[in-house]
């Protein structure tokens, strides 16, 4: 008889697995962002108000969602909002 070749299951994650690939996950976006924004304001005497602009929009659409998590960070993007750049 062949031997079975499907594939095993794979094991579920555990809740901290998952907790370290979402922190990894947001880690890697929060640098990214960082050095994209970096990178534009070096390029552009402009970019400032054009990023502050995009970001006060970004805000209005989270404000407008009005749920519990959209609104947290809402309040957090505008606390940073003046540190930026």
């Amino acid at each position: 008889m062949p031997e079975d070749t499907r594939p095993v299951a794979a094991a579920p994650h555990s809740d901290a697995n998952w907790a370290m690939a979402v922190d990894l996950d947001l880690q890697t976006v929060l640098i990214l962002a960082k050095a994209s924004t970096q990178a534009l304001l070096n390029l552009s005497p402009l970019a400032y108000r054009e990023i502050t602009s995009a970001i006060a929009e970004e805000v209005k659409v989270l404000r407008e969602q009005g749920d519990a998590r959209s609104l947290a960070t809402a309040r957090a993007v505008e606390q940073y909002l003046p540190r930026a750049a």
